[in-house]
C-alpha cells in the first residue's frame, strides 16, 4: 500500500476541512442570517467538542475494519497465494495439505453461496425486504459482514489444514496484521468522515 499517497490525501482532507471552517466563519460574519453556521460561535464550538468522536463514526468504518481483518487472514493463511499461485499457470502440483485446504475452502464457498441464494432468491425469503426487494433489505445491509465472515472463516480453516495457523494467537495475529496493513486507509476514512460531517454542520 502506498502510504505516501494516502498521507497526501489525508493532508488534502484536513486542508479542505480547515478551508470549509474558515469560509463558513467569514460567510457567517458577513451575513449572520445567511446559508452558513458560524463554526467559531459558542454553539459551533460546543458542537465540535460534543461530536468529536461521533463525527467519525460510520458503518463504512466498521465495514473497512471487517474487510481489513479478512484481508489479513486471507494473506497470512496462504489462501490468497494458493488461489492466485503461479503453480496453477505452470501446471505444477500443490502439496497434499494445500490441495485439501483448497477443496475445503471451495466447499465452504459453495455452502456460503447456496445459503445466500436460499435466503434471498426464494419466495418470501428471510433476508428480503417487506416488499420482496433485495436492495434495500436485511441482505444488502449485511452483505459486507457476510462476505467478511465467509472470507475469514474460509481462510482460518485453510490455514489450519495447511499448517499456517498452529495456535489461536496466530489466527488473531493475522487479524492484527490485516488492520495494520489497512491502517492508512482507516485513518483516511476517519478524517474524511469528520470532514463531511463538519461541512454538513456548517451548512444551514
Amino acid at each position: 500500500m502506498n502510504t505516501k499517497r494516502i498521507s497526501y490525501l489525508c493532508l488534502v482532507v484536513v486542508a479542505v476541512e480547515l478551508v470549509a471552517i474558515t469560509a463558513a466563519w467569514i460567510a457567517s460574519a458577513i451575513s449572520p442570517f445567511g446559508a452558513f453556521n458560524n463554526p467559531l460561535s459558542g454553539e459551533g464550538v460546543r458542537w465540535m467538542f460534543r461530536n468529536l468522536m461521533a463525527a467519525m463514526m460510520s458503518e463504512w468504518l466498521v465495514a473497512l475494519l471487517l474487510l481489513a481483518i479478512s484481508w489479513g487472514c486471507l494473506r497470512e493463511s496462504g489462501l490468497w497465494r494458493a488461489v492466485f499461485s503461479r503453480k496453477k499457470v505452470e501446471g505444477a502440483s500443490f502439496q497434499y495439505r494445500e490441495r485439501m485446504g483448497l477443496r475445503v475452502a471451495a466447499l465452504m464457498t459453495v455452502v456460503f453461496l447456496v445459503t445466500m441464494v436460499l435466503l434471498t432468491m426464494l419466495p418470501e425469503a428471510l433476508l428480503l425486504s417487506a416488499t420482496g426487494e433485495v436492495f434495500p433489505s436485511p441482505f444488502s445491509e449485511a452483505i459486507i459482514p457476510a462476505i467478511s465472515l465467509w472470507l475469514t472463516s474460509t481462510s482460518i480453516v485453510f490455514g489450519i489444514i495447511k499448517g499456517s495457523f498452529r495456535s489461536a494467537p496466530e489466527v488473531f495475529g493475522s487479524f492484527f496484521a490485516g488492520i495494520s496493513r489497512s491502517a492508512p486507509l482507516i485513518v483516511l476514512l476517519m478524517l474524511s468522515l469528520h470532514c463531511v460531517n463538519v461541512i454538513k454542520m456548517l451548512i444551514k
